[in-house]
């Protein structure tokens, strides 16, 4: 696959927006750190402030974490909580842009992040918005409805900022604009073979929740222009085409889509927070509707692990395997996630029925396994070849 010009402007582009976070805050704009994408952006800019994601990808930050955490628990966990905590220790590779938040909004998606930010509030203002575990009932529906509203209330104190509903629909609008990018994007990855790799979409992807929205279009733009204008090659692909479904990939966790890749396969979806549940589904934009209904309609959808039971989540992981025309589906799940583990078996007896091989593998954000790692996905891909 060609070097995209893309992936070069998009190195660049840490620096200044973090430049850019420390201007706004000095020029009093609030902002809000997340972790999760059950928080809607859309509450956030409506209220006047500007946000970045915390979600941990970072194996150097969970030292830190550990003294405060128990070792078994999920490397995302720790990895965030250390990025916090982290106290300029030298040798520490930390994110610059975690000590520029005024706030955390996070949320309950499991036992270890919920217990986690008791810990966190003691270095930084957290508030937790709860989220029910049943998303197919009218009563889940109102009372995740009521979640958001007591954020919307608590953004307004915070902010100083009304959120009118024209705001709120404006800033809805902006963030559907995004969602149809990066399904044109996806659009371009049922091609085959792929005129674009998988690591460089979720490097893309990655920058999703830290870039401003304005800048974040401005990137998937200039890609799809890229990947419309690449020729297919002459001879058919041969290279096995892998969707990866499972644990998010936070930002500074490649390791696992690398090898896939190194080994000759292609990946062509990502099933996860970082990817399609990120932006698979429209917000409505019906203006005689209740933004805040249409708002908790669309994120209390996204199948989540964390939700039981979780149908939706076993259709969505087949339907995206049939629709991309996947040879197999790496499930990639992180040590002591025990939602997406337990999950696996119900996702691999679905994938079965549809007649699509799928190999489960359970690592952290160590390199200790790289190469056992290798030796699983080398013999899977030759499988599937």
């Amino acid at each position: 696959m060609p070097e995209l010009k893309t992936m070069e402007y998009l190195k660049k582009i840490y620096k200044k927006r973090v430049n850019e976070l420390q201007e706004l805050r000095n020029n009093g704009v609030k902002v809000i750190g997340t972790f999760c994408i059950f928080v809607p952006d859309e509450l956030i800019f409506a209220a006047g402030a500007d946000r970045t994601i915390l979600c941990g990808g970072k194996n150097e930050t969970i030292p830190l974490a550990e003294q405060y955490l128990p070792r078994n628990i999920c490397p995302l966990i720790k990895s965030s909580l250390g990025s916090i905590v982290n106290d300029g220790c030298s040798g520490i590779d930390s994110c610059a842009h975690f000590g520029l938040v005024d706030m955390i909004i996070a949320e309950n998606t499991c036992d270890g992040k919920k217990k986690m930010y008791e810990i966190l509030d003691d270095f930084i203002p957290t508030y937790v918005i709860d989220l029910p575990q049943r998303p197919d009932t009218d009563i889940a529906l109102q009372y995740f409805l009521q979640e958001l509203e007591s954020l919307k209330t608590e953004l307004e104190h915070f902010t100083g900022n009304e959120i009118t509903s024209t705001k709120l629909l404006d800033r809805i609008k902006e963030s559907n604009e995004i969602r149809k990018l990066l399904h044109q994007l996806y659009c371009e990855r049922k091609r085959d073979p792929s005129p674009i790799s998988g690591v460089d979409v979720l490097k893309i992807i990655q920058k999703q929740f830290f870039l401003s929205p304005t800048e974040f279009k401005h990137i998937l733009k200039m890609v799809i222009e890229e990947i419309e204008h690449i020729q297919p090659e002459q001879e058919s692909n041969t290279k096995p085409r892998v969707m990866i479904a499972g644990c998010p990939l936070s930002g500074g966790n490649t390791k696992v889509p690398k090898i896939i890749e190194e080994r000759g396969g292609v990946i062509v979806c990502e099933e996860s927070c970082t990817g399609t549940r990120s932006f698979w589904d429209l917000v409505d934009e019906d203006e005689n509707k209740d933004p805040m209904l249409s708002l908790s309609q669309r994120y209390i959808n996204i199948p989540c692990s964390c939700m039981s039971p979780n149908k939706k989540r076993l259709e969505s992981v087949v339907d995206l395997a049939q629709e991309f025309n996947v040879d197999g589906v790496i499930y990639y799940t992180l040590q002591f996630c025990h939602g997406y583990n337990i999950e696996a078996y119900n996702v691999q007896k679905e994938l079965k029925k549809a007649g699509i091989p799928m190999l489960s593998i359970e690592t952290d954000y160590s390199d200790s396994d790289i190469e056992q790692l290798g030796v699983r996905i080398d013999a899977f891909l030759e499988m599937i070849s």
